[in-house]
């Protein structure tokens, strides 16, 4: 319980959807600062307890934890998690993971997620987050995911470039808030 007060509960409405970018967020409660530390001070064994519970709020905040801090030992986990899709809501934070995390390898991860569900077939989950970690990691939105046949289903569409655009937006945010940092 101590856990999950200390690295949930203050958090995980905070980056769910990325919302302490939201104006009635504003960091008057100093919620972009309280997050970094989150980050840089829990364990990897806090962590792990987070993400083998299934409960999708500390796998959320874990998730963005291991992004922000670039914990590159997760991101099998986080892969096999992600391409699991057990969670309502978690698969945002895996995303922000192995987008924040980058690299090939989680290129490949964010690869197989994509090539697993799409096309969408009624399966609306994190491929906008998907499809916009992808991009952000290799520079340019990849070309066999942007059909528009992948991401269509009955009446139902979901359009890959808000996906990447709004990924976009969140790495800015990070990057102007100092909350992430170039490794150089």
């Amino acid at each position: 319980m101590a856990l999950r007060n200390t690295f949930v509960r203050p958090f995980y409405l905070s980056l769910l959807h990325a919302n302490f970018r939201r104006p009635d967020r504003a960091d008057g409660s100093g919620i972009r600062q309280a997050i970094v530390n989150a980050a840089n001070t829990i364990s990897d064994e806090q962590i792990e307890r987070l993400l083998i519970e299934r409960e999708w709020r500390g796998r959320l905040c874990a998730a963005w934890f291991i992004g922000l801090s670039k914990r590159t030992r997760f991101v099998n986990l986080i892969g096999k998690l992600l391409l699991a899709s057990e969670m309502v809501y978690s698969g945002q934070g895996y995303c922000v993971a192995l987008g924040l995390v980058g690299g090939e390898h989680c290129a490949g991860l964010l690869r197989s997620y994509l090539n697993a569900y799409l096309p969408l077939n009624g399966r609306v989950y994190n491929q906008n987050w998907a499809i916009g970690a992808l991009a952000h990691i290799e520079a340019v939105p990849a070309p066999e995911f942007l059909d528009q046949a992948l991401w269509r289903h009955d009446d139902y569409f979901m359009d890959p470039q808000n996906g990447i655009e709004e990924f976009s937006r969140i790495i800015s945010y990070l990057y102007q808030n100092h909350m992430i940092h170039d490794a150089s």
